[in-house]
């Protein structure tokens, strides 16, 4: 199930999606009607799930990768911006 990892939440908010979607496919609502009623609202919230979950992955990947980068390379945060310019007061 390690398949999963970082999938469930898209896969529910597509079948989010597909639950609000399927009486405006199927002819049981009017576009308006479909404007007008929850299942917009749970289609809002679909996609509001998918957008944060990728914002999520996307601000774990860049903590993840500054990490790192500070594990390997720790001399870039020992130098001074601008040392070698200074004036020697």
């Amino acid at each position: 199930m390690s398949w999963l990892n970082g999938k469930k939440t898209f896969i529910i908010s597509a079948f989010m999606a597909m639950a609000s979607l399927v009486n405006l496919i199927t002819g049981d609502l009017s576009l308006v009607a479909f404007v007008s009623s929850d299942a917009i609202l749970t289609l809002f919230e679909a996609f509001g799930f998918a957008i944060l979950r990728t914002g999520i992955q996307q601000s774990q990947e860049a903590v993840t990768r500054q990490i790192v980068k500070n594990i390997h390379f720790p001399h870039h945060l020992t130098k001074k911006p601008f040392q070698k310019y200074r004036a020697g007061f």
